[in-house]
């Protein structure tokens, strides 16, 4: 039997980037999985892009991903999907 490999062997080395990128497509699968019946998957993406991006510049990037989804997740459950399709800024005005 081969022991365990340590823990720091075990911990993703990818780059702070890859990791929010990553944070970023986990975030993107659970937001299509309760949106997208509602408002379709190319609000879903949109609405989580926007959200995003509005942190484009900020130093501290470690929770950007969680903090857009919940943006994002405001945005598409109190806003009517009718709303966002004809005005695609709709509801990010009211979020942080």
């Amino acid at each position: 039997m081969e022991p365990a490999a340590p823990p720091e062997a075990t911990v993703d080395q990818g780059s702070p980037a890859d990791k929010e990128q990553a944070a970023m497509r986990t975030a993107g699968e659970r937001l299509h999985r309760r949106f997208d019946d509602a408002v379709g998957a190319g609000e879903v993406d949109r609405v989580l892009d926007e959200a995003f991006h509005r942190f484009d510049g900020s130093r501290i990037r470690a929770f950007i991903p969680i903090l857009a989804e919940r943006i994002a997740t405001d945005i598409l459950r109190t806003t009517p999907a009718r709303e966002l399709a004809d005005n695609p800024t709709a509801g990010l005005a009211d979020q942080v």
